[in-house]
């Protein structure tokens, strides 16, 4: 499998040279955006990763120019301290996940993992949730791209009889979800709700990266979030 790296950086391009030549893949880097979108096209990587701030072309418009070729690449933006709010945007522009330096293995792994199996899914993948209920526990099950979009959906589903008398709520997510900033505002509508009723709340299957996420966000005060780490 084909994996570009571009990064201004020169230690971390060898850097993921080295891991990820040692994971079997063959990889290819590219000091800045023009040569790395010019690589982008001459190769067609399944997976990319990209810096974020890079002088010309940064990791945002490589990311806007990729997406809208029809090679179907997962992306992967690589952030500094601080950029969390630059990942958001990331995400809201469809980036398949993002990983911080310095980088740490189990991010880099659980970002491999992940997109190992999004590009076996189809592109843009509709948001759909399922429920199993017990006595007074829920399970929810979601799927795809969480948006505003959903927010009638999901707003209205949960506030229905149906869950008044849950004592514990459980957010199973699937190796396809994805969210972008409208989604979190809603799901922290949603999580909040729930709060509100008494409920414990449990997020399982997170990606190691979007747990950063979810924390930033304060999803952390309302819930307990459980990651999805691959093996070592």
């Amino acid at each position: 499998m084909k994996i570009l790296v571009i990064d201004d950086e020169k230690p971390t391009l060898s850097m993921f040279k080295l891991f990820l030549t040692a994971y079997g893949y063959d990889v290819y880097t590219a000091e800045d955006g023009e040569k790395g979108l010019a690589l982008f096209n001459e190769i067609c990587p399944q997976i990319v990763f990209t810096d974020i701030k890079m002088p010309g072309i940064d990791g945002l418009e490589v990311l806007r120019r990729i997406r809208k070729t029809s090679i179907e690449s997962q992306v992967i933006i690589i952030t500094g301290h601080g950029d969390m709010e630059k990942a958001v945007e990331a995400l809201d522009l469809n980036a398949s996940d993002f990983i911080n330096k310095p980088v740490e293995r189990q991010a880099l792994n659980s970002a491999l993992a992940r997109a190992e199996k999004r590009k076996l899914m189809p592109r843009n993948m509709p948001f759909e949730f399922s429920e199993t209920k017990t006595e007074d526990k829920l399970v929810f099950s979601a799927k795809g791209k969480l948006t505003a979009s959903e927010q009638k959906a999901v707003s209205s589903f949960f506030k229905t009889e149906f869950i008044n008398d849950v004592k514990e709520v459980c957010l199973i997510f699937d190796d396809s979800f994805s969210i972008d900033r409208s989604g979190i505002s809603l799901l922290m509508e949603v999580v909040q709700d729930l709060k509100k009723r008494g409920a414990t709340i449990v997020m399982e299957n997170l990606s190691y990266n979007y747990v950063r996420v979810f924390r930033m966000a304060g999803m952390d005060k309302m819930a307990t979030l459980k990651d999805a780490l691959p093996e070592d």
